[in-house]
């Protein structure tokens, strides 16, 4: 009878609800090929602490936060992050990002670093990111351009709901970084101005 109740308590413990992975990157879209003019080398993102786990973390109320066991980003965040980033960024700039390889020579290239300071979620309702860019000219010339960046979206139902406004937050703050890396190529550097309102798609 001992063993019985040894067994069945096995086959209970390893029941489970199902695990569901999420992404911050975008579906690629039409990728026009690097016009070798330009090079970013995007440097690992910084995230909160609090968020830095596989969970997804959702925020219940003023004052409390959740970590959803059975809902997981597919790899951990900053990797997301900088993925997502980076994808961004080629993109827009139509430039190479050469994190981790040598980079072309007599090709500009800028180092870009993103800390975000606050990756907010709240199911059915809107996903939040704010950080700061530092974008600085590979080669030294000049000082580095450091702007404060915000997005707010809102968010569907689900968590599918979310991971997609996540990806247009990220997208947004890709945006403003593109248009730094831009003010600082052209002698000119200005940090863009933050959004104001939460967009809906």
């Amino acid at each position: 009878m001992k063993r019985l109740l040894v067994i069945a308590t096995v086959v209970v413990a390893c029941r489970s609800p199902t695990s569901r992975y999420y992404t911050l990157v975008a579906t690629p879209g039409d990728l026009a090929p690097p016009q070798n003019e330009l090079q970013i080398d995007v440097l690992p993102v910084d995230v909160p602490p609090e968020v830095d786990r596989a969970e997804i973390v959702v925020r219940d109320s003023p004052g409390e936060v959740t970590p959803v066991d059975t809902r997981s980003w597919i790899a951990p965040l900053a990797l997301e992050i900088r993925r997502a980033l980076s994808d961004d960024l080629t993109r827009d700039l139509g430039a190479r990002d050469i994190a981790g390889v040598t980079p072309a020579d007599n090709v500009p290239t800028y180092r870009i670093k993103l800390a975000v300071h606050r990756f907010e979620s709240e199911l059915g309702k809107r996903a939040v990111i704010e950080a700061v860019s530092t974008v600085r000219d590979a080669s030294g010339a000049g000082p580095p351009l450091v702007c404060s960046l915000g997005a707010s979206e809102q968010a569907r139902d689900g968590y599918d709901g979310l991971a997609e406004a996540h990806q247009r937050a990220l997208a947004t703050i890709a945006t403003a970084v593109a248009a730094s890396v831009r003010s600082l190529r052209a002698g000119s550097p200005v940090c863009p101005e933050r959004p104001t309102a939460v967009r809906t798609r």
